[in-house]
């Protein structure tokens, strides 16, 4: 019988973990009750000299095996599209795994210590390179089985070393590859749960800088920089009612975050790159826009794809497009528009689930400024006392000023119609040609209803 040597992988030291060096002590802050929980058992066989022998000639030089590992890994799915940067580092921690694995076998416990901490060091580096936690873990099956081909090809000629390898070594291999499993999936837990709170923690303070503290550019631009995002970047609001204002908080923000991934789908941005918050009983998303793009492209693209957004999900009761802005200010007063438009908006069967604030921009306006306010209420309370009138003007201006169109939408005689505009210009000192009146007189409409 062969003896055994029992191996304990003890915890890794703290302070390993690569994150946003600025904001490092918040990631530290919030640390999960298991964390220490990191203990496993491992089994190592004594092997022979033989077999010891032949190892030693492949762990001298695995360069073979490492490409073809590394080969392997990069025609997976999560990890084909990586920076030239984290594939330089993967195929290092390859070389990491393979050194690992034959100085177990050669060296027996005398760096067993070091297993837990180089490879959790390099599992905490995945989950900020995006890596996926499946993609992680197919990685190590498909290493696992590269080593395994290697090493049965050490002994292909020999029946005594190929004896050894199935009935003693492989066994051990398999316990090997699932403590690798368990360390890994622990360590991907536990960083991509600490990644979440302290992402959690930054959000928290960029929403308190934009709404409460928008004058504070610098604690806006650091929250940013933390998040890995241009703080410099135009973006657009949007404020999406979804009827979410009733269900718990867990299911509103697990529905939120369903409509966000929408958004970026409709937006062609990735979901990365996206901001939002719960704001008034509305999902309040940030949306890049393009360097260089106008105020009025950005309103063109934001409606069309609110459309989509509107169209594809059913239980969405409206979306609020705000002007595009910068800024910690400038999100807030996009934030504002959107939830505005919401406001403002006409309901009813006939009213569109988009509401962009472009297209009450000028009753704003009007509305911030007293004087211009009462005065474009005083045109319309004019007309007050004769509704035809009233009617006619409303009728006449939804027509774009067509006339036959305008007495056939009201059912009167041509002279009729001409009659009552001729009552309105001489009540109001106006003439119904002159495009400053036409725009006054359509906003004091829009104002009165």
């Amino acid at each position: 019988m062969n003896q055994h040597r029992e191996l304990v992988n003890c915890t890794s030291a703290p302070g390993t973990v690569h994150k946003p060096p600025r904001h490092a002590t918040l990631h530290n802050a919030f640390t999960p009750p298991y964390q220490h929980e990191r203990t496993v058992k491992i089994t190592v066989p004594k092997i022979s000299d033989q077999l010891s022998d032949k190892l030693a000639v492949l762990a001298q030089d695995p360069s073979v095996l490492t490409e073809r590992i590394y080969a392997s890994l990069m025609k997976m799915e999560g990890y084909e599209a990586l920076a030239p940067s984290v594939r330089d580092d993967i195929f290092r921690s390859i070389i990491t795994a393979v050194d690992l694995w034959f100085d177990l076998l050669l060296a027996g416990t005398s760096t067993a210590f070091d297993i837990p901490a180089r490879i959790e060091d390099a599992v905490r580096r995945r989950v900020h390179q995006r890596v996926p936690l499946q993609s992680l873990l197919r990685a190590c099956q498909l290493g696992s089985g590269e080593i395994w081909q290697a090493t049965i090809e050490l002994v292909r000629t020999d029946t005594q070393l190929a004896n050894e390898l199935l009935f003693d070594i492989s066994r051990y291999l398999f316990d090997y590859f699932d403590a690798m499993a368990q360390i890994i999936i622990k360590a991907y837990v536990i960083e991509e749960y600490q990644q979440s709170r302290w992402r959690d923690a930054i959000l928290h303070q960029l929403y308190t800088v934009v709404f409460h503290a928008p004058n504070d550019d610098e604690g806006f631009s650091n929250a940013l920089s933390a998040l890995g995002l241009d703080s410099t970047l135009p973006r657009v609001a949007l404020a999406i009612d979804a009827g979410l204002e009733s269900l718990p908080p867990d299911l509103r923000a697990s529905e939120s975050n369903r409509l966000v991934l929408s958004v970026s789908h409709h937006f062609r941005v990735q979901a990365e790159m996206l901001l939002h918050v719960w704001h008034q009983g509305k999902i309040v998303v940030w949306v890049p826009c393009m360097r260089g793009i106008t105020i009025s492209q950005s309103d063109i693209t934001a409606r069309e794809c609110a459309q989509c957004i509107a169209g594809s999900e059913a239980q969405i009761r409206g979306i609020g497009i705000g002007l595009m802005n910068q800024g910690a200010a400038g999100w807030a007063t996009s934030a504002t528009e959107a939830i505005r438009a919401l406001e403002l908006a006409p309901h009813g069967q006939c009213a569109t689930k988009v509401r962009r604030y472009a297209s009450i921009a000028l009753e704003e306006s009007v509305r911030s400024t007293a004087n211009v306010l009462r005065y474009l209420v005083s045109l319309i309370e004019q007309l007050n006392n004769e509704p035809d009138l009233l009617t006619t003007l409303t009728t006449f201006l939804a027509e774009g000023r067509r006339r036959k169109s305008t007495a056939d939408a009201l059912s009167i005689h041509p002279n009729t119609l001409t009659y009552r505009l001729e009552r309105i210009e001489n009540l109001l000192g106006a003439s119904l040609d002159d495009a400053e009146w036409i725009a006054k007189l359509d906003i004091a409409l829009r104002l009165r209803g």
